[in-house]
């Protein structure tokens, strides 16, 4: 029970330095209340609440609003000439005037930062929707693996039994005892490090759902049904339309495009109109006009830079298409795969070692001799149940990243 010890003393340790953000954060369930969790719990948690999701939804905010500042206008200048400290001449209210074609590029530039920081922000929600799910289903497959784990103990433990009993009639030696012990010191082994696991992804969870590390989590759903795809394919050419990551560089390409159009259009002479008045003898009231000229800045630099940019923002669009395309192709190679394997390994290994078990368990009740066959017998169910279990587990997992890459990894979506 040492690594046990060990793993509760840092879980309560991370539970103390981190309690006043997890309190806060997990304000829906008080302290030592069980929480029961789903799949679409769970997203609708991180969803709602994680601070990711915050900070995403203010970054889509704040780019709005750098949107709206740059359609405003500059603000008027007030002009005072030929000043002394008995008399001023000239006084001039100068409002700078923007070309159309600087508006619509100011306009431009503004919508394209809204959209790519909004497709940032859907990136981050499906990242943290994908975290979030891959640790549940690791609390879920720790769970069958202590399970599995208890399960083997209590078979060593009853070998070990049935060994003495045998030796004690003379039917077996010592070495089939000293065998009996070490199956169990291993299976005793297993059972901790399984515990030990559980301990520690449960703590992880909870962290990452705002809850004390302690926190009783009761996950609802299994492997094999968790997150169902009923037309898993369909996910190919869903991903390629809506992947966020591709519309955050095709608006960033989209943002380059509007800064040279804007330097294009900084290129003309800079205007400023407004009323004026002449103090000096009689008042005259009549119109100022300002006319900058970009004599040395002709804002060839500002274009080139721009233009690189959209040409950087393009090429790393199609380097991510490619990466999708890869992405997606391995988590349906997977899920195939996976699928496959369950299908030979539940009519197949682990049907037989099902049998294999229930013949030696009639045959041991004979005598001592057949403890060696009921034991391998059992050991070899349970490895097929191992093995089972991370089939399922690895199909999960693709079943997981698939629906995150066409953008159906959400709680609406699993109810």
């Amino acid at each position: 029970m040492r690594a046990s010890r060990i793993i509760g003393a840092a879980s309560g340790l991370v539970g103390v330095l981190l309690s006043p953000h997890s309190a806060a954060a997990g304000h829906g369930a008080a302290a030592g209340d069980t929480v029961r969790l789903s799949l679409a719990a769970v997203l609708q948690r991180v969803q709602s609440e994680h601070p990711v999701s915050r900070a995403a939804a203010a970054a889509v905010r704040a780019a709005g609003a750098r949107a709206a500042q740059l359609r405003r206008y500059a603000n008027p200048a007030f002009e005072i000439e030929h000043a002394t400290f008995s008399e001023v001449d000239n006084v001039a209210l100068l409002q700078p005037i923007r070309w159309p074609w600087e508006s619509a590029a100011l306009g431009g530039l503004g919508a394209a930062e809204v959209t790519a920081a909004a497709a940032g922000a859907e990136v981050e929600r499906r990242s943290l929707a994908l975290d979030a799910a891959q640790r549940f289903v690791k609390v879920l497959r720790d769970e069958r693996a202590r399970a599995l784990a208890v399960e083997a103990e209590s078979l060593a433990n009853s070998a070990v039994e049935r060994t003495v009993a045998a030796r004690n009639l003379g039917q077996v030696g010592d070495l089939a005892l000293l065998q009996a012990q070490v199956s169990l010191d291993a299976a005793r082994r297993s059972r901790v490090g399984a515990e030990s696991e559980l301990q520690a992804s449960r703590a992880v969870l909870a962290l990452t759902l705002g809850l004390e590390v302690d926190t009783p989590l009761v996950l609802e759903g299994d492997l094999a049904s968790l997150a169902p795809l009923t037309a898993p394919e369909s996910a190919f050419g869903i991903a390629r339309v809506t992947d966020p990551e591709s519309s955050r560089l095709e608006a960033e390409a989209t943002r380059a495009e509007q800064e040279a159009r804007l330097a294009q259009a900084r290129r003309w002479p800079g205007l400023t109109l407004g009323p004026a008045t002449n103090l000096g003898g009689a008042m005259k009231l009549g119109l100022s006009v300002g006319l900058g000229i970009p004599l040395w800045d002709r804002q060839g630099a500002a274009i080139r830079a721009a233009t690189a940019d959209r040409e950087a923002a393009l090429a790393r669009r199609d380097a991510r298409q490619r990466e999708l395309a890869s992405l997606l192709l391995e988590a349906w190679s997977t899920l195939t795969r996976t699928n496959r394997e369950l299908t030979l390994l539940r009519s197949g290994e682990l049907a037989r070692a099902e049998q294999a078990v229930a013949l030696a368990a009639r045959a041991i009740q004979t005598g001592g001799p057949y403890v060696t066959a009921w034991l391998t017998a059992r050991q070899a169910y349970l490895d097929a149940q191992r093995a089972e279990l991370d089939l399922e587990r690895e199909a999960a997992g693709a079943r997981l990243v698939l629906r995150h890459l066409a953008g159906t990894l959400r709680a609406g979506d699993l109810r």
